[in-house]
């Protein structure tokens, strides 16, 4: 009996250790075994419930809340997740339901503003969530939220200190840095850069050497170093970004994947009936690919990324043959006249000088090779580059017409588009494709 009970304590003890180290399939696997050895544990039922619930699988752990609540209705871990699943699926009445559970405690007040948020009840959730911060020790999610909903009730100065609050309280995680410089880049554009320029010192002044905030100081200083957005950067941004990265996208009305197969297409006339060798540079989370297998009936697909995270999401989709973590600066030097295609779709937009880009590409590229990518239009001057304060560089015609011939391509062809929407405004930009010079 005594080694029974010392297994039990094992396994929940082996899943909460993978919990905390964020490992989600070996503490589900722990927890597992533990429920099978007291299925009515309430401990380890929650702690599957909140596996499932941070994997998104809503209805299993909505199931095993309820499970618990049915034998202690007074739960707050369990009523306060039900009621977040809830908001998720726009379920508001019974999210409210279950804020009534709450009672007086003092997260209701928490859940109620979030509640008016998801309902997008701006004034209402900045209000509440101002009184809930100010009178209680906040964590930085609730922060955050703070930020959001005052930045969407146009009170921009609260939106920007709750935004640096968060990052403060988070000990400097990079997912709260990524939302304040977000925050900063939309309210530059809504208000001007000299209302965020005290917060984007500040912010600085206290994080130098943060990869996120030199990445925001070189976009809005226009810092003439700043050939290239950071791998680290990069990396970071794309890591936080893979869960919420394809319905976001579909939002914006994303096109450069579409854009980038027709332009494929339209460069064969008569598509191949060899084997082809395709490089999906920068290849996100796979869209490209869904393209691509439209188009070829006999195709190798290799995937290159930064993102392990996308990565991961990409392979997924059982398309690519190959998927490599790398930076394609550097892994287009490292297959010389391998590839039939090279497609790179809203990838470029990372960097300001692309002379190491096209260069590897033609390195990469096997004789009348094709490199189809997509850009974005520089309106203030077609024979360079700059970088936006989005962070994202901006290229001119002439710039790249004349960088592709130089190196090492031929007939070179721009097709207006516009790629994605930005705020409430249209990214107007390019589909190029060029292809291999025979020497």
């Amino acid at each position: 009996m005594f080694e029974f009970i010392k297994v039990k304590k094992n396994y929940y003890k082996l899943a909460s250790e993978a919990y905390a180290a964020e490992d989600w399939e070996i503490a589900q696997k722990y927890i597992k075994k533990a429920i099978r050895q007291s299925p009515k544990n309430p401990h380890f039922l929650l702690l599957l419930a909140n596996i499932l619930y941070i994997k998104e699988d809503y209805a299993a752990a909505e199931e095993i809340y309820q499970k618990i609540l049915s034998v202690d209705s007074c739960n707050q871990a369990a009523i306060i997740n039900c009621c977040d699943i809830f908001i998720m699926q726009k379920k508001y009445r019974q999210a409210q339901e279950y804020i009534d559970k709450l009672g007086s405690i003092t997260k209701a007040d928490f859940m109620r503003g979030k509640l008016a948020f998801a309902k997008e009840n701006y004034v209402i959730a900045e209000r509440i969530l101002s009184q809930y911060v100010n009178s209680n020790d906040a964590d930085f999610w609730e922060h955050n939220l703070l930020s959001q909903a005052a930045q969407k009730n146009g009170n921009f100065k609260l939106a920007l200190t709750s935004a640096l609050s968060a990052v403060e309280k988070s000990d400097g995680d990079d997912s709260q840095h990524l939302n304040l410089a977000y925050a900063i880049y939309e309210i530059a554009l809504e208000k001007g850069i000299d209302f965020v320029l005290p917060t984007l010192k500040r912010w600085y002044q206290k994080y130098p050497h943060n990869h996120i905030v030199k990445h925001s100081i070189n976009s809005f200083f226009h810092n003439s170093d700043s050939l290239r957005s950071e791998a680290q950067y990069i990396e970071t941004v794309f890591d936080n970004f893979a869960d919420t990265f394809e319905a976001t996208l579909h939002e914006l009305n994303y096109t450069a994947p579409q854009k980038i197969a027709e332009e494929i297409k339209e460069r064969f006339a008569d598509l191949p009936s060899k084997k082809m060798r395709i490089l999906d540079a920068g290849c996100g989370t796979g869209l490209c690919a869904l393209e691509v297998d439209s188009l070829f009936d006999k195709y190798q697909l290799d995937g290159v990324d930064l993102s392990a995270n996308m990565l991961k999401l990409a392979k997924q989709k059982k398309l690519y043959s190959q998927l490599r973590q790398a930076d394609i600066e550097i892994d287009f030097f490292e297959h010389k006249n391998t590839y039939d295609i090279i497609l790179a779709a809203d990838v470029l937009t990372y960097f300001g000088d692309l002379k190491n880009i096209f260069t590897g590409a033609c390195f990469a590229l096997q004789k009348n090779g094709i490199f189809v990518f997509s850009i974005s239009k520089n309106s203030t001057s077609s024979d360079t580059w700059t970088q936006h304060l989005s962070g994202r560089f901006l290229h001119g015609e002439n710039y790249i017409k004349n960088l592709l011939y130089s190196s090492g391509f031929s007939d070179v062809k721009f097709a207006p588009c516009i790629l994605r929407k930005e705020g409430e405004k249209d990214v107007a930009g390019w589909v190029i494709s060029a292809i291999k010079k025979v020497p």
